[in-house]
C-alpha cells in the first residue's frame, strides 16, 4: 500500500540503464473507476524540466525508490497537470470536500491510498485520522466532491496507519530519551 504523500518526491531508476531518472511528482487517476493512468515526473535541478511515464510503464513503486523499465518511458516536456475529462491528479484532488448524500460535510480529503501493481485508488484519508474504503461502492468520487452513502463507511484510522507529525515525532522523541537516561541510572 502506498499514499500520495509518501510517494511525493520519490526516486524514479531506470532498471535497463540503472540511471536515476527523476523523482515522482504527482499521479492521475480515472474518478469513477478509480484506475491510475499515469505519474508526473520531474527532473533533478532547481528549474527541472517534468514529464510523464504511463503508469502501466512503472514496475514498481517501493519503500524508497520507484522502477521503470528503461530511461526513454518518460516523455519529457509533457508534464502539464491538466486533467482530462473524468480525471484528477492527486495533489489536485487533495482537500475537495467529503460529504454525505444528505450533504452533511464530513471531512476532506488529506490522502490518497492506492496500489502501484493493480494501477488503482483503494482508499482515501481524511483529516482528524479518518480513512473511507473505495471498493465498498458506497462511495462516489467527483470532481468537485466526494459523496459518502452510509457515514459508517467513514471509519477511523488504525494507529498502525495513522500519519506521524512533526509534534508526535517530537513528543516519543522526549519519552525515548527519558526512558533511556532511567535505564542509566
Amino acid at each position: 500500500m502506498n499514499t500520495y504523500r509518501k510517494c511525493q518526491g520519490r526516486t524514479l531508476v531506470s532498471l535497463r540503464e540503472g540511471a536515476l531518472v527523476g523523482k515522482l511528482d504527482d499521479f492521475q487517476f480515472d474518478l469513477e473507476g478509480r484506475n491510475i493512468y499515469g505519474y508526473r515526473v520531474k527532473a533533478s535541478g532547481v528549474f527541472a524540466k517534468a514529464g510523464g511515464v504511463k503508469a502501466t510503464l512503472i514496475e514498481r513503486v517501493g519503500r524508497d525508490v520507484a522502477f521503470v523499465d528503461r530511461e526513454d518511458s518518460v516523455e519529457w516536456g509533457q508534464g502539464s497537470r491538466n486533467a482530462a475529462e473524468g480525471r484528477a491528479w492527486a495533489s489536485q484532488y487533495k482537500g475537495t470536500r467529503v460529504m454525505s448524500r444528505g450533504g452533511k460535510m464530513m471531512g476532506q480529503v488529506h490522502d490518497i491510498v492506492f496500489d502501484d501493481q493493480a494501477l488503482q485508488v483503494l482508499a482515501i484519508f481524511l483529516d482528524e485520522e479518518r480513512w473511507i474504503g473505495l471498493e465498498e461502492g458506497e462511495v462516489a468520487t467527483g470532481p468537485a466532491a466526494v459523496i459518502v452513502g452510509k457515514p459508517e463507511a467513514v471509519q477511523a484510522l488504525p494507529k498502525d496507519l495513522a500519519p506521524e507529525d512533526a509534534w508526535t515525532r517530537f513528543k516519543s522523541s522526549l519519552s525515548y530519551k527519558k526512558n533511556e537516561g532511567e535505564e542509566e541510572e
